[in-house]
């Protein structure tokens, strides 16, 4: 039986708002496991894979630190890239069962307002999980040259941010589905697209075809989910909000929290322009790109 909460209203008919508790609080066990466990992760792989500098050969423009008898290792890149490989799993895959197979992300009343105020659990471990990954990545990221940039960093922060408002104030749960776990699926194979830039693969072999099929599908991905689908979804996000603020119904569900709606707003609208001008001017001349190289 699915059950919904229900807006309570005094005498006057005025809408009661919810007591909403403090819910990062109830997730920091969660969380402090999840970045103890990415922390691990990194560390263990970098310790170990400090002397492999034969099967785990880098690319030549990452190999910046070669010894004397020609060997480089970037173990730090590898395990950049495994941590990551397990929060995108965890994010794209939890995101995509949620939006369109589960039930559960239609327990939320068919309204604007149960669309931005209604509590998903699904949500909730979502944005635990994403605040998991964008913190332990900031941190990460300042040890590891390539993703060291300013894009990057404060990406990261404003991302966590979200996450973690959106986990403590109980808002926009529907929404964060989509936008902060559909989207990741194409992640999960661009991961395996920057291992093979890392650590080039040899044409011809097994994982060779393997980054093939990972370029293909982050491309349709990327494309679909970030692009089509996010400014779909994003129409729908900027009605619910403008209705909510027409009928001056935010204080009635969390007081003085409309500013976070506005700035989630902002957020949808950078990505949403940023993503266009990295499909537009980063994925396709890379695929033309490739095209070209296969008819040479």
């Amino acid at each position: 039986m699915v059950t919904t909460r229900v807006i309570a209203k005094d005498s006057e008919g005025t809408v009661v708002p919810p007591s909403i508790h403090s819910n990062f609080a109830r997730r920091r066990i969660p969380i402090s496991v999840g970045l103890l466990g990415l922390t691990l992760l990194y560390n263990s792989l970098l310790y170990f894979l400090q002397d492999s500098t034969t099967w785990l050969r880098p690319a030549d423009d990452f190999c910046k630190d070669v010894t004397e008898d020609g060997k480089c290792n970037r173990s730090d890149l590898f395990a950049f890239q495994a941590a990551s490989g397990v929060m995108q799993l965890y994010m794209g895959l939890l995101g995509m069962w949620t939006w369109h197979f589960s039930k559960a992300i239609r327990s939320v009343p068919n309204t604007s307002e149960g669309r931005l105020f209604g509590y998903l659990k699904e949500a909730d471990y979502l944005n635990t999980g994403i605040f998991i990954y964008q913190t332990f990545d900031f941190f990460a990221s300042i040890f590891v040259p390539e993703h060291c940039t300013a894009i990057f960093l404060t990406h990261h922060v404003l991302a966590a941010y979200t996450a973690w408002m959106s986990l403590e104030f109980q808002m926009v749960h529907y929404y964060a589905i989509f936008f902060g776990g559909c989207s990741e699926i194409s992640t999960i194979f661009l991961v395996l697209c920057d291992f093979d830039v890392y650590f080039p693969a040899e044409r011809g072999s097994v994982w060779g075809a393997i980054i093939t099929f990972c370029q293909v599908s982050f491309t349709f991905a990327f494309l679909y989910y970030r692009v089509i689908g996010w400014w779909y979804v994003s129409v729908q996000l900027w009605s619910d909000v403008l209705t909510v603020a027409k009928k001056k119904a935010i204080d009635n569900y969390r007081p003085g929290k409309a500013w976070f709606l506005y700035c989630f707003l902002l957020m949808d609208l950078l990505l949403g322009l940023l993503q266009v001008y990295w499909f537009g001017f980063g994925i396709v001349p890379k695929i033309l790109e490739i095209l070209q190289d296969g008819e040479r």
